[in-house]
């Protein structure tokens, strides 16, 4: 009578192919891993940029359209971009007047109110402008605005956006 007997385990081949599966996944592991940290940190800051950028256009926009039509100036900083600075007054619930100033410094948009220094509106600005889009017509503003915030390996995320036809109400 043949007796089998069982062998116990792995032979040479099986090693080898095992080796050679993990290999290939260990070299694609980084490229994978790499591929999701930049996805991660571009869907982050585009996030960030659009939340900022929202909040600071809304809250330029509610405050010209209480700004008195006539006391409008536009310019800028020394050393910042052409017309980053506006400045108006206002009317305030009690019936005084206060003068309202949004204006870039760097990278940061401040407000600031009755002549005291200014607020942080928001931060990872590029760019900001303030113009007249009709020439015919003081009551409508248009703002533009650029908000930028680093990704990874130097690289950044830009994001423009533009409000036009802010209707000055008084």
């Amino acid at each position: 009578m043949v007796t089998i007997r069982r062998r116990k385990g792995y032979t040479l081949m099986e090693l080898m192919v095992v080796v050679a599966i993990l290999g290939v996944i260990v070299s694609a592991a980084p490229r994978l891993l790499n591929g999701i940290y930049r996805f991660s940190r571009l869907s982050t800051a585009r996030l960030e940029i659009q939340k900022n950028a929202r909040a600071a256009l809304s809250n330029i926009n509610r405050g010209l359209r209480q700004a008195q039509a006539s006391s409008i100036t536009i310019d800028q900083l020394n050393g910042m971009p052409p017309h980053s600075r506006i400045t108006f007054t206002r009317y305030r619930p009690n019936g005084t007047t206060e003068v309202i100033s949004y204006y870039q410094s760097g990278k940061v948009l401040y407000m600031s109110s009755g002549g005291a220094g200014g607020k942080k509106v928001a931060d990872d600005l590029r760019y900001l402008a303030f113009t007249y889009p009709k020439s015919d017509d003081a009551a409508i503003i248009s703002i533009s605005v650029t908000f930028e915030r680093a990704t990874y390996e130097g690289g950044a995320k830009a994001l423009q956006m533009a409000v036009e036809k802010v209707r000055i109400m008084n």
